[in-house]
């Protein structure tokens, strides 16, 4: 069950400020979309990532999904640049504060027992 404090900052949620100038979004649709593209890992974890998958996923999420859009064609050549000037180090940060991300989101979405006994989404009527 969600507390009302998990809610509102799923609601309203902020980025996590990694240090090195470097923040992780919150996650949106627009994010989602990206990394599907990419068949990153976190959307499809049906598979190890090599190093190159790793180092796009975590540009997708310290980055403006639109401004990353814009730019996709050159996705690899900007993530490389910026991942250029970090420390190995940070990608622990990094990668801890998309996990924060993603459980604040998971948090809040209602999950019902399905007629089959398992867990599912709840559907809503769009």
């Amino acid at each position: 069950m969600s507390s009302p404090k998990s809610s509102i900052d799923a609601l309203f949620p902020k980025p996590i400020d990694c240090g090195f100038d470097v923040r992780v979004y919150p996650l949106t649709l627009a994010h989602y979309a990206l990394l599907e593209k990419i068949n990153s890992y976190l959307v499809s974890g049906n598979h190890t990532p090599d190093s190159i998958e790793v180092i796009k996923t975590l540009y997708i999420c310290t980055h403006s999904a639109r401004e990353t859009m814009e730019n996709f064609e050159s996705l690899e050549s900007l993530a490389f640049d910026w991942a250029e000037g970090l420390p190995p180090a940070l990608n622990t940060p990094i990668v801890e504060a998309i996990k924060k991300q993603i459980d604040a989101m998971a948090k809040v979405v209602p999950i019902v027992d399905g007629n089959d006994g398992k867990k599912k989404l709840a559907e809503t009527d769009s």
